[in-house]
């Protein structure tokens, strides 16, 4: 049975963050064995954006980084299509999602200084555009203030991190799909929306204050093997510091598979940020 037919679990917590039926979190908490605060990964799912998927297949994630004594808040955002995502409402959603963790941070003990990025896929891009906001300018339709909180690092899963690469590397090959998606968050190419692109895609907000991490398998057809490495070349000539684990083999889902050997390295990744 693939990962997206299997039950979905029950987060220990659905918390609201803004009005609209899309604006919400599951948050995970790991058992509380002594006075602690946990870190926390801020999760984005995948799915391109649209509204027919949803977080539900996190949740196999959330529960292995629970078991790991890490806590997560998965965001739940608007999605183009019924949802009325795109821009720039998906990108404000990730932006209250990830800063509500500021008032989480009140009621669960979450360490607020422990915090990373993290997303699979199309969440790949937001957990990247979360990490680099900070860069976005102040008459952008997407700039919102931001609380302060201490951004560990960020890490993709199969992840669509760069708008511009992944229409560039899309062609006419398997990955073609991958650009009619981009513009339909987009609302059109970089050509036709350059002021989007230079605020909503996060290659244009290198370099970033957190390091970023990017695992990818090698069988991946859904996001170009390219595009890891173009990535982390792009972003240590502007001054960031990125590292690609491609992993043999390895599909689309394998990553956020916690039965899949593929997993092993990405939670590795995860803690390897944390405790750095």
């Amino acid at each position: 049975m693939d990962l997206l037919s299997l039950p979905v679990l029950s987060a220990d917590h659905r918390i609201a963050y803004g009005p609209d039926p899309s604006q919400f979190g599951d948050l995970w908490i790991p058992e509380i064995k002594r006075r602690r605060r946990f870190p926390v990964v801020v999760f984005f799912h995948g799915g391109w954006w649209k509204s027919e998927y949803d977080l539900g297949y996190a949740g196999r994630v959330c529960a292995a980084l629970k078991r790991e004594g890490i806590a997560t808040w998965s965001v739940e955002y608007r999605r183009v299509g019924v949802t009325g995502g795109g821009w720039p409402m998906t990108f404000l959603d990730a932006a209250a999602g990830f800063d509500f963790v500021a008032k989480l941070a009140k009621a669960y003990p979450i360490d607020r200084s422990q915090i990373l990025t993290m997303g699979h896929s199309a969440g790949g891009h937001l957990a990247f555009w979360v990490a680099g906001r900070h860069h976005v300018d102040r008459e952008s339709e997407v700039f919102r203030r931001q609380p302060k909180l201490i951004l560990r690092g960020a890490v993709s899963l199969a992840g669509a991190v760069d708008l511009r690469l992944t229409i560039d590397l899309s062609g006419n090959s398997i990955f073609a799909h991958d650009r009619d998606e981009v513009c339909a968050l987009m609302g059109g190419g970089p050509e036709q929306q350059p002021r989007r692109y230079e605020a909503g895609n996060p290659g244009d907000l290198l370099p970033f204050q957190a390091p970023q991490i990017l695992v990818q398998g090698t069988a991946d057809d859904q996001i170009p093997p390219e595009l890891p490495g173009r990535w982390v070349e792009m972003s240590r000539r502007l001054g960031s510091e990125a590292t690609v684990k491609m992993i043999p083999l390895a599909d689309h889902f394998d990553v956020v598979d916690p039965a899949s050997a593929a997993w092993n390295v990405a939670i590795e990744q995860v803690k390897s940020l944390i405790h750095r």
